[in-house]
């Protein structure tokens, strides 16, 4: 066998693997972490917060159940039996959901952003670890959930960086990642896809980007560079963006609008594989795609996996990578 689904709860164990009639996983760019939905035959008896468990045989050399296998782990939402059909539906999260559901009291985060970032999360019990983001923040947070913090954080990275982060789960221990820098890149042939669509969408296209500086809510510097060609083209479209007190808005300002000024190329494609070392792929993944003479580079910004019958099926929303 090599892949398996297991649930717990406390100190019980059942192998769901030969009951599951249907399961998938799916992931977001900007969500905190992925979900599952699972259709099972004649479940057993199944409880709100018992464990999911998905294994697939990505390393060979240990036991399929080894962690290191494992491709999902985290809580049920909600189980639903039909009394009359018997079938059991469960939708569940990955650990990271408990961000969601606890809050911070008005959090201050001043610093190194990525230190900061790890530092705030830790404090809640949380195994999470950041590297540095390369840009410091000083910020006063209204009390909320502390996923909000975690992706305004990293939306911030974007904007001073240029790089999207997201959120990578290993069992219980979370980790930022920057996007695309997955050690095992997939390389997906036209004879794999059943499914393949292209398109440019001017939805994340920003043609001006002012950055601003502020200083005890008095504005202190703003700065603002204009695509021409593409205001002419494309409309007017700004984005603004503020500056921490150590930082320069003008060099900010120049890379984001050669991040922002251009329509991004996207593909939709659904592929069919047999690769377990394939199992972890989610959105933030860099992957590419087999052309007629040369591979084409794509971030995977969604992700829906299932599998059935030793097959994985995956759809992927694409965005196309410079």
């Amino acid at each position: 066998m090599s892949f398996s689904v297991i649930y717990g709860k406390q100190s019980v164990r059942h192998n769901l693997t030969d009951i599951c009639k249907e399961i998938s996983w799916s992931s977001a760019r900007d969500e905190i972490c992925q979900s599952i939905s699972l259709q099972l035959k004649d479940a057993p008896a199944m409880q709100e917060a018992g464990m999911i468990m998905v294994f697939g045989q990505r390393m060979p050399s240990v036991p399929l159940l080894n962690q290191l296998n494992q491709i999902f782990h985290g809580p049920i939402i909600e189980p639903v039996t039909d009394d009359f059909t018997h079938e059991t539906a469960v939708s569940g999260y990955e650990l990271g959901w408990y961000l969601s559901k606890n809050k911070a009291t008005r959090p201050y985060l001043k610093g190194e952003a990525g230190t900061e970032l790890q530092n705030f999360v830790r404090s809640s019990g949380i195994n999470f670890s950041c590297p540095k983001l390369g840009f410091s923040i000083d910020n006063r947070y209204n009390t909320g959930p502390i996923s909000e913090i975690v992706l305004d954080v990293l939306k911030r990275a974007r904007d001073h960086t240029g790089y999207y982060y997201y959120v990578d789960h290993r069992r219980d221990k979370l980790t930022v990642v920057r996007e695309g820098t997955n050690t095992i890149v997939p390389v997906f042939a036209k004879e794999q896809m059943t499914a393949s669509t292209r398109s440019r969408s001017i939805e994340g296209t920003y043609t001006v980007v002012t950055v601003q500086k502020w200083k005890d809510d008095k504005l202190v510097q703003s700065v603002t560079k204009e695509n021409a060609g593409a205001i002419k083209n494309l409309g007017r479209m700004e984005e603004i963006i503020e500056a921490e007190e150590n930082e320069n808005p003008t060099t900010i300002a120049t890379q984001m609008l050669q991040l922002l000024s251009n329509p991004k190329l996207k593909r939709n494609i659904t592929v069919r594989h047999r690769n377990h070392a394939l199992c972890f792929l989610r959105a933030g993944w860099l992957v590419m795609t087999q052309e007629a003479t040369y591979k084409q580079k794509w971030i995977v910004t969604k992700s829906n996996t299932s599998y059935k019958n030793g097959e994985y099926i995956v759809s992927m929303e694409l965005e196309w990578r410079e």
